[in-house]
């Protein structure tokens, strides 16, 4: 991913329209006293990719976003990604009852070569190649797919939170390597330990039953195995006998049963006729 212009309003300290234009920008430093906004801009792309930023503490903290005594915050980062340019636009607003909520989200497409200073204007139809995303949901959906990293990975490998860096410079070294490993997400390699741990205690498992299996069988010979060869042809025959027979049976039991049901019939029959005689 690659910023290309970044445009704010009413966002933190950017009280008023404010645009960041990196295009042609291969490298860049952001310069300025404490307090000047610095680090809002870089925050300003992560909230436009991600609707949160690290500093916040708290992904729902979505009213950090407004400038004080702002109602609404705007946020559009233009950027490219596997060689296409996209827009993305954040708007959040305060409601009267002083609720901060995204009331827009959404992620398009532009069409290729498109001249970004039409943004000045407002882009028609024509300027967007595809609409990927229109609500915050579906624009964190097609994010992932078109940036290629959640949120954790972008702000451990692209965007590192502020201070993080300084901390890791003055730890300890048992500190410094848990801040690498929450850093570069090396927890997932421990992940990797656990599970191989589990598989490789599920195997030792088996195996010892396997073991124990073979150990009942260390006294079977090579005639004792022939004797046993010899009792499973002997049963093979005898199903493949009781597989013929059983048709028979069947048709036997069915003959029985219709046997039953007539002398039933004359058995009735017969104490009919004996009530009549007497």
């Amino acid at each position: 991913m690659r910023p290309v212009r970044l445009d704010l309003d009413g966002f933190t300290v950017f009280r008023e329209p404010t645009t960041v234009d990196f295009t042609d920008t291969d490298f860049f430093a952001l310069v300025g006293p404490t307090g000047s906004g610095k680090s809002t801009v870089l925050d300003a792309i992560c909230f436009a990719l991600y609707g949160t930023v690290p500093r916040w503490g708290d992904r729902r903290a979505i009213g950090n976003a407004l400038a004080p005594s702002a109602a609404e915050a705007r946020v559009r980062l233009i950027f490219e990604s596997a060689g296409k340019r996209y827009v993305l636009t954040r708007v959040v607003r305060r409601d009267t009852k002083g609720t901060v909520s995204t009331k827009h989200a959404g992620l398009e497409m532009l069409t290729p070569g498109l001249d970004l200073t039409k943004l000045e204007f407002g882009l028609e139809q024509s300027d967007i190649a595809e609409v990927l995303a229109g609500t915050p949901g579906e624009v964190d959906t097609a994010v992932l797919t078109v940036v290629g990293l959640p949120y954790e990975q972008f702000t451990k490998c692209v965007v590192l939170p502020q201070g993080e860096f300084a901390a890791f410079l003055h730890a300890k070294p048992a500190e410094r390597q848990k801040i690498l490993v929450n850093l570069l997400g090396l927890e997932v390699y421990g992940r990797i330990r656990e599970k191989a741990q589990s598989e490789a205690t599920t195997a030792e498992t088996k195996l010892k039953v396997l073991d124990d299996q073979l150990h009942a069988f260390a006294d079977i010979d090579d005639a004792a195995l022939a004797a046993a060869a010899s009792r499973v042809e002997a049963l093979r025959t005898v199903a493949a006998a009781v597989d013929r027979i059983a048709p028979q049976l069947q048709d036997a039991r069915h003959l029985a049963e219709q046997a039953a049901a007539a002398l039933a019939t004359l058995d009735a029959e017969i104490g009919r006729l004996a009530a009549v005689s007497v």
